[in-house]
C-alpha cells in the first residue's frame, strides 16, 4: 500500500543520510527520511548496567540467539571469529561514536582502488562536513590522556608520533545543550546534550526546512515502481520511478532513491532487491573492511588513569581537570597503526570485557579479576583504575557481506589484518608498562568502524556504484538510485572515518543535487517551491522544537486508527503444470468506515509475501504489487461469488511474472461444494507480455514465455493457522462480512447487481467503424464494416461469419477478435452477406454468397487501397466454405489474398496443428463426394495462396485457437 510520494526518499539517518538530507532540501526537494530506530533524547541514553543491557540486541550465530529489541541501540552483531558494533537511532552511529573528527590520511587516497573524482573537491567537502559538525579541539589534557603520552613512546619503541584530536562536542554550549562536563559516558550516548550528533546538526536544520522523518520504519528493499509510465525518447515519465517498500505490503514511492544504512543496512537492502530482480554489480558484498579495528582492556593499573565514567551523583564532587574527560582524546600512531585511550561509560558491565568476551594477558588470576575488582570498589577500598584500547589500521579490505539464503540474515567475514600481531604486540607492551592485566578480545576483529560492501568503483565489474554514489545496473547505472555512507568507501582509512564518510556524503549530495535538477528541469516538482537552493545552511543551534514534525511508525499508526485492518497469512499449495507450487501470501484488508452498505466493498486488500515454483526457478519469486477481491463479482454471472487475486512476481533473473487466481464458488447443490470452493485457488501464471509491460511500466519479457495452469488448495491445518494468526482491529468484522459472503451465495442465492440498472451493464466503449452498402453484381444490397487505424502498414484483414451468427464483433465481451486486430495495427473489414440477420429474407444459396458477395467486397476493398492491396482472410463456419467457392470457382483472384485461415477447420481437429500448416486449413472428411472433392481441390490451391506467411497474423490466430 502506498504510504506516501516524494522526491526523494532517504533511507538511514548517520553521517551519510543526514547530510544528504540537509542538503536537498535545502536545494528545495520534497525529502523523506527513513530512520530504523527511534530518536534518542540526552534523558533516554543508557546510565546503568540495567538500561544498557535493554538497550542492546545481541544477534549471534554462534550460539544462534537473537536477544534484545529490533529498534534497540545497540546492535551486535557476533559472526565466528568477529564481532561488530552498530548503532540504530535517529543519527545513526554519531550517537554512540567518540565523535573524532580527524581528516582521512594521504595513504588511504593513495591506495589504488580510491576514486580519484574525490580528490578534486575534497579539501572543500571536508572542510564544509568539519565544520558542520563542530570540530573543536581538547583544551584540557585528562589524566588517561596524560598517562598514555607518558608511556605510548616508550611501551610502542618504534617511532611513534602523537595526533592532536578534535571531537564533534561542544565544550563551550554553543551549540544549544550545555557544554561537556567530562562525564565520560560518550559511547553510551551523552547525558548532557553535549555531542554534536547529527540530530543537532544536519538532520536539525533538514527538518527545520521541511523534510519529513518517519522513525521506527525499516526499509526492506528497492524496487522499480510497476506504476511508473515511461515516456519513449528518454523523457520524464509520469509517477515515480522508485519503490522503497517498508515491509510486505507498504511502501514509498520516489524519484530518487538514497541508501545511506550503514555497511550492513545498505548492503542487505541491495541483496534483499536483487533477489527481486534489481539488476546489480556481482562485487556486491566484496570489498568489506572492518578498518583494522581492535579493542582491549587494560585493568587493574596503578596510574591515576580516571578511565571510568562517572554518575551525576559523582561527577558534582569530582573537579573537571580530575573527571575522565570525553571517551578519547589521545591517539597515537605507529608501525601504520593507530591506537587511542578510552573512556567506558559508566554503564558499561565491565564484566563482558574481564574474561567473558575477552582472554587475559598474562595468564593467572585474570578471570576472578573482575569480580574481585568491583567488590572492592563497592566497599571503597580501591580506586578502579582500567582503560579501553582502541586499535585502527590498514587491512586487506577483501572481506565479504552476504546474505544467507535459509535464515535470510546478513553474514559477513572481515577482510585480512596483516599488523593484527603488530597491534596485540603494542597492547601487551602498553599494559606492561601500565603494570596492570590486558584483557584481549577472543575475537580476531572487533570492529565498530566498517566499511565496504558497496563500494565504489569505475564499473560495474570493480564496484557496485561510481564514485557519484548512483548504483550500478549491469552495464550502467540505475538513473535515481545512490548509496551514500560508510559502504561507499573502498579502503581501510586507518583512522577514525567519521569525517571521511562526512566527506564522501558531501561529495555524493552534490552531484544528487545537480542529477535531481537537471532531472526536473522539464518542469518541476519540488513541493517546497519557496526555498531556493543555496549551498550553505544554517546548521548548528536549530531549535528543539523542530522535532514536532518526527513521527514514529506508532504515531503514524494513530492517524488510521479510525480504519479497520486485518492482516491474514496463508499458505496455499499445489501444482502448476504439473510442477510443485507453493504460495506464501500476507494480506492485509482494509475495512474503511464501517457504514459502507456494500460488504464485497470491504473484502478487497493488498497481498505480499512470495511463491515457491522450481519450475521457473531455484529462488522465490516475490510478490512486489498484489491485490485481491474477495467478494468479487461478474455481472454476467451475479450468483456467483469469486476471490480473484493479482499478484505481480520478481526472480532474481530479473524476470517478472503474473499470477492469477481466482475461487469460483457457485450456488449449487445447497452449498454441497462450498468446502472444495472456498478453498482452492484455480491459477495462472505466465511470463509477463508486452501488454503488461505497457500496463506496468516494466520491460522485463525475456527469455522463454511461460504461461501455465493449475490449482492451489488451502488445506484444514494452514485454514486454521491464518485463523488463529489473523491480527488486526476490524478481524472480526472481516469475519463477518466473509461469512455474510457465503450465506448470500450458497444459501440465500441472492444476485449482486440490479438486473434492471442499465448502469450496471454498460458497455466498453467499442471502436467506432464505417458501415458500406454496397451492390452485388446479381443485384442484392449487402453491407461490409470498416474499422481503421491510423497509420496502418499492415494488409487490411476481411472477417466471413459463420451462419446467421456473429463470431467477431462481439461488442458485449472485454475481448474479441477486432479489439486484437485493431490493437496489432490491422484496418478490419467485416462482411455482413445477404445471409447476415440485418438483411431482408430472401432466397439463396452459400454458393450466392461465395460467387457475388466476397468478390464485391473485394473489390471495395482494392477501391479504397488500391490494386495491388491484398488481403489476410479470417472465416468462420459458413464463411470459410463460402471463401473456398470464390477462390475454387475463379470468382476472385487468389493473388489478391495474403493470409488465409478458416478456423472451423482447425478447431475440429484432434491435434493441435504444427508451425508449417498454422496458416493453412484443414478439416474433418465429409460423407459427399462432391466435399471430398473440394478438400483435395484446395489443398492443392492453398500451396499456391501460402506462398508467403505473415508472421504477426500467425500470432493473432494463435490467440483465436
Amino acid at each position: 500500500m502506498n504510504s506516501g510520494s516524494y522526491d526523494v526518499v532517504v533511507v538511514g539517518s548517520g553521517y551519510g543520510g543526514s547530510i544528504a538530507a540537509c542538503r536537498l532540501v535545502a536545494a528545495g526537494v520534497d525529502v523523506c527520511l527513513i530512520e530504523r530506530g527511534q530518536r534518542w533524547t540526552a534523558r533516554d541514553f543508557p546510565t546503568d548496567v540495567v538500561g544498557l543491557l535493554s538497550a542492546m540486541r545481541v544477534d549471534s550465530r554462534n550460539w544462534g540467539v537473537i536477544l534484545g529489541r529490533k529498534d534497540a541501540l545497540f546492535q551486535i552483531h557476533e559472526q565466528g571469529d568477529s564481532l561488530a558494533v552498530v548503532a540504530c537511532g535517529l543519527g545513526g552511529g554519531s550517537l554512540i561514536n567518540a565523535g573524532v573528527i580527524a581528516p582521512t590520511p594521504a595513504r588511504a587516497k593513495r591506495d589504488p582502488r580510491w576514486p580519484r573524482e574525490w580528490n578534486k573537491d575534497w579539501d572543500a567537502c571536508e572542510a564544509s562536513a568539519s565544520s558542520a559538525l563542530n570540530a573543536q579541539s581538547v583544551l584540557t589534557e585528562f589524566s588517561n590522556a596524560r598517562v598514555m603520552r607518558e608511556v605510548a613512546r616508550e611501551a610502542l619503541e618504534e617511532e611513534c608520533i602523537e595526533s592532536p584530536v578534535k571531537l564533534s562536542i561542544d565544550f563551550g554550549g554553543r551549540g544549544g545543550g550545555g557544554g561537556c562536563l567530562a562525564c565520560g559516558n560518550c559511547l553510551s550516548g551523552c547525558p548532557y546534550d553535549a555531542k554534536n550528533s547529527t540530530d543537532k546538526n544536519y538532520l536539525a536544520s533538514a527538518i527545520k526546512n521541511g523534510c519529513e522523518v518517519r522513525t521506527g520504519s525499516r526499509a526492506r528493499y528497492v524496487v522499480q515502481n510497476p506504476d511508473f509510465d515511461r515516456v519513449a525518447g528518454g523523457g520524464r515519465g509520469v509517477g515515480r520511478r522508485w519503490r522503497v517498500y517498508l515491509g510486505d505490503l507498504d511502501y514509498v514511492c520516489a524519484d530518487f532513491v538514497v541508501l545511506s544504512a550503514g555497511v550492513l543496512g545498505t548492503t542487505e537492502i541491495l541483496f534483499q532487491s536483487q533477489r527481486r530482480g534489481l539488476k546489480l554489480s556481482e562485487r556486491l558484498g566484496f570489498g568489506f573492511s572492518c578498518n583494522g579495528n581492535n579493542v582491549a582492556y587494560v585493568a587493574g593499573s596503578p596510574a591515576p588513569l580516571n578511565a571510568y565514567g562517572l554518575n551525576k551523583k559523582q561527577f558534582l564532587k569530582v573537579p573537571f581537570e580530575d573527571r575522565p574527560g570525553p571517551a578519547i582524546t589521545s591517539s597515537h600512531s605507529s608501525l601504520g597503526f593507530t591506537i587511542q585511550s578510552g573512556v567506558l561509560p559508566t554503564a558499561y558491565p565491565y564484566l563482558i570485557f574481564k574474561g567473558i568476551v575477552t582472554y587475559g594477558w598474562p595468564n593467572g588470576h585474570w578471570l576472578l579479576h573482575g569480580v574481585i575488582d568491583k567488590l572492592k570498589c563497592f566497599m571503597g577500598l580501591k580506586n578502579s583504575q582500567a582503560m579501553v584500547l582502541n586499535a585502527m589500521g590498514y587491512d586487506e579490505s577483501n572481506g565479504r557481506i552476504t546474505l544467507d539464503e535459509k535464515s535470510d540474515k546478513m553474514c559477513f567475514v572481515p577482510s585480512n589484518d596483516p599488523l593484527l600481531p603488530r597491534k596485540i604486540k603494542a597492547f601487551q607492551k602498553l599494559a606492561k608498562r601500565l603494570g596492570g592485566i590486558l584483557f584481549m578480545s577472543r575475537y580476531r576483529s572487533t570492529s565498530v568502524q566498517l566499511l565496504g560492501g558497496c563500494n565504489s568503483g569505475s564499473n560495474p565489474s570493480l564496484g557496485v556504484c561510481n564514485s557519484n554514489g548512483q548504483v550500478f545496473s549491469h552495464e550502467e547505472v540505475h538513473e535515481g538510485l545512490y548509496a551514500c555512507d560508510a559502504s561507499v568507501i573502498p579502503c581501510s582509512v586507518g583512522i577514525n572515518p567519521c569525517l571521511t564518510i562526512a566527506t564522501v556524503a558531501e561529495h555524493i549530495s552534490q552531484c544528487l543535487v545537480k542529477d535531481i535538477m537537471r532531472y526536473k528541469s522539464n518542469g518541476s516538482l519540488i513541493h517546497n517551491s519557496n526555498l531556493e537552493p543555496s549551498s550553505t545552511v544554517d546548521i548548528n543551534g536549530v531549535d528543539e522544537k523542530i522535532y514536532v514534525s518526527v513521527k514514529s511508525s506508532n504515531e503514524a499508526s494513530l492517524v488510521r486508527k479510525d480504519k479497520e485492518t486485518v492482516m491474514i497469512n496463508e499458505t496455499l499449495r499445489g501444482h502448476l503444470g504439473g510442477v510443485p507450487c507453493t504460495a506464501h501470501l500476507v494480506m492485509r484488508m482494509s475495512l474503511g468506515d464501517s457504514s459502507t452498505k456494500h460488504a464485497r466493498r470491504l473484502l478487497v486488500g493488498c497481498v505480499g509475501g512470495y511463491v515457491a515454483f522450481q519450475a521457473v526457478g531455484k529462488d522465490k519469486l516475490y510478490i512486489i504489487d498484489g491485490k485481491v477481491d474477495m467478494c468479487s463479482v461478474n455481472d454476467r454471472t451475479p450468483y456467483t461469488q469469486y476471490m480473484h487475486y493479482h499478484l505481480l512476481l520478481a526472480s532474481a533473473s530479473g524476470t517478472r511474472y503474473v499470477l492469477e487466481g481466482k475461487k469460483v464458488m457457485n450456488p449449487y447443490l445447497l452449498a454441497s461444494y462450498a468446502w472444495w470452493e472456498t478453498r482452492t485457488l484455480h491459477t495462472n501464471l505466465r511470463t509477463v507480455t508486452r501488454k503488461d509491460e505497457e500496463e506496468i511500466g516494466s520491460d522485463d519479457s525475456k527469455g522463454e514465455m511461460i504461461n501455465l495452469c493449475g490449482e492451489l488448495q488451502l488445506s484444514l491445518i494452514e485454514l486454521l493457522r491464518s485463523i488463529v494468526t489473523m491480527k488486526g482491529n476490524g478481524k472480526f468484522k472481516f469475519v463477518g462480512f466473509l461469512l455474510q459472503s457465503f450465506l448470500r451465495t450458497y444459501i440465500l442465492q441472492t444476485p449482486r447487481c440490479d438486473m434492471h440498472n442499465p448502469l450496471e451493464m454498460i458497455e466498453r466503449a467499442y471502436p467506432s467503424s464505417t458501415l458500406h452498402e454496397v451492390r452485388t453484381e446479381d443485384g442484392c444490397v449487402i453491407s461490409c464494416r470498416q474499422w481503421k487505424v491510423v497509420e496502418s502498414r499492415c494488409n487490411p484483414v476481411l472477417l466471413l461469419n459463420g451462419h446467421s451468427t456473429e463470431s467477431f464483433y462481439l461488442p458485449t465481451e472485454p475481448r474479441d477478435l477486432i479489439r486484437t486486430l485493431l490493437d496489432k495495427g490491422y484496418e478490419t473489414w467485416l462482411l455482413q452477406p445477404r445471409l447476415h440477420p440485418l438483411h431482408p429474407s430472401n432466397d439463396f444459396t452459400i454458393e450466392d454468397i461465395g460467387k457475388f458477395d466476397i468478390p464485391t467486397v473485394i473489390a471495395k476493398i482494392s477501391e479504397l487501397h488500391g490494386p495491388s492491396v491484398k488481403v489476410h482472410v479470417i472465416a468462420h463456419c459458413i464463411g470459410g466454405l463460402a471463401i473456398h467457392i470464390a477462390l475454387l470457382g475463379g470468382h476472385i483472384m487468389h493473388q489478391l489474398i495474403n493470409v488465409f485461415q478458416a478456423d472451423n477447420f482447425v478447431n475440429n481437429q484432434d491435434e493441435a496443428p504444427s508451425n508449417s500448416n498454422i496458416n493453412g486449413y484443414t478439416r474433418k472428411e465429409q460423407d459427399s463426394t462432391n466435399a471430398r472433392k473440394l478438400k483435395r481441390q484446395s489443398s492443392t490451391t492453398n500451396t499456391e495462396i501460402h506462398s508467403k506467411i505473415d508472421p504477426s497474423m500467425r500470432e493473432v490466430h494463435l490467440r483465436r485457437v
